[in-house]
């Protein structure tokens, strides 16, 4: 990732949300009205926040950006969102959530202010202290699909997780040097050097899904 940044391929910005904050303490959470247990982050300094990014970023000047709120959600995020966001989009801004999660005027703001450049996606049905490590699990995931962040096109030749195939394949197995290790041997034909053969045997060995 940081070759990346170095060869202008990617760059990041960052906005603090207690930046936004009024109170000499820069609270940018507070309790939850009827009573529930944790704290919950505040809608205003999330908006400012991100309304920040997008008005030094000049992002309402185009269509290809989105805001990305990481969250429990329907959308679950997959290689193909992935391929998506990185064929069509040019800005991400990803909003991360603490605590209980984000007052839900924040949705509704920007819903109404955005429409369908925000959007709500789940990494999974699991959850974390917060959702900075989601975001940066998807980043990952969409810069690696960039032209040339990854030196060898021919890697994303064959993925683990592939849209045109219903991603419903992972890779075949794969072997590296010493040609043993603790009697488990690399198969035959991946060393005669025989690439019809060795291409055979790949598509023979491709694990599908259940």
């Amino acid at each position: 990732m940081s070759k990346a940044v170095e060869n202008g391929l990617l760059s990041f910005s960052f906005s603090n949300p207690r930046s936004f904050c009024s109170d000499k303490h820069q609270q940018v959470d507070d309790e939850i009205y009827g009573g529930w247990a944790g704290m919950l982050m505040k809608a205003k300094p999330v908006i400012d926040a991100v309304e920040d990014i997008i008005a030094k970023n000049n992002l309402t000047k185009g269509e290809k950006w989105k805001i990305i709120y990481m969250s429990p959600s329907e959308k679950v995020f997959n290689q193909e969102l992935a391929y998506g966001y990185a064929e069509r989009l040019e800005d991400i801004v990803f909003v991360c959530g603490r605590y209980e999660g984000i007052d839900y005027r924040f949705e509704e703001y920007m819903n109404d202010t955005y429409g369908d450049h925000f959007e709500k996606v789940s990494l999974g049905q699991f959850v974390t202290l917060g959702w900075e490590v989601p975001s940066m699990v998807a980043i990952e995931s969409i810069a690696r699909l960039i032209p040339w962040v990854i030196k060898e096109e021919a890697s994303h030749l064959i993925e683990s997780y592939d849209p045109q195939k219903n991603m419903n394949n992972i890779e075949f197995p794969q072997y590296t040097r010493p040609e043993e290790v603790m009697g488990y041997k690399v198969p035959d034909v991946l060393l005669s050097g025989h690439h019809a053969e060795i291409e055979k045997w790949r598509k023979d060995n491709m694990k599908e899904l259940l």
